[in-house]
């Protein structure tokens, strides 16, 4: 009886243990909107979960774009920084859900504090001369998302991810339907 109790101790801490290292979801509200920061969004790199907080990968999804593009705040909030950060000029956005979006690079038109709405213009694409684009030799707007526990694909707040496609385990194509 005390071996069963300890074991059964033992399994609920550890459970609990586990559970703070799990990635915390965000609250969705009734009223929340996203939409693409830009009036014509062409994809051109999808986002890349890193196996790790100092892992490679690709926090964020970038759109074609050129000079002097507007760009628009995904989702209402308040602006939570505007400027200028290392050799590019951003906007970041507090939501409501605790998400911050961030949108590079960007010359804002808003300053910090400002509420901001779904779809209200907060500046346009430049870049500058120190600058340059992740996406080569073209320009690109990137859009990320932060959360609590890490990084979020935008995709995932727009609606746009693809439904996981299983393969079966012995490697031959089968049709389901």
């Amino acid at each position: 009886m005390f071996r069963k109790r300890t074991v059964a101790t033992l399994a609920v801490v550890a459970a609990s243990l586990l559970l703070q290292y799990l990635p915390k979801t965000s609250d969705a509200f009734a009223g929340e909107n996203w939409r693409v920061p830009l009036d014509n969004p062409a994809l051109v790199r999808d986002f890349l979960q890193p196996s790790a907080d100092w892992s490679a990968g690709h926090r964020g999804v970038d759109y074609l774009v050129t000079e002097g593009d507007s760009v628009f705040a995904p989702s209402s909030g308040v602006i939570r920084f505007t400027g200028l950060m290392v050799d590019r000029s951003v906007v970041s956005i507090a939501h409501e859900n605790g998400l911050i979006s961030t949108l590079e690079p960007v010359c804002g038109t808003v300053f910090k504090g400002e509420r901001v709405s779904t779809g209200q213009q907060v500046g346009s694409v430049c870049g500058n001369e120190s600058y340059f684009s992740h996406c080569g030799v073209k320009l690109c707007l990137h859009f990320g998302i932060k959360t609590e526990s890490g990084y979020l694909s935008p995709l995932y707040k727009l609606g746009e991810l693809s439904p996981s496609r299983l393969k079966p385990w012995d490697g031959q194509l089968r049709s389901f339907v």
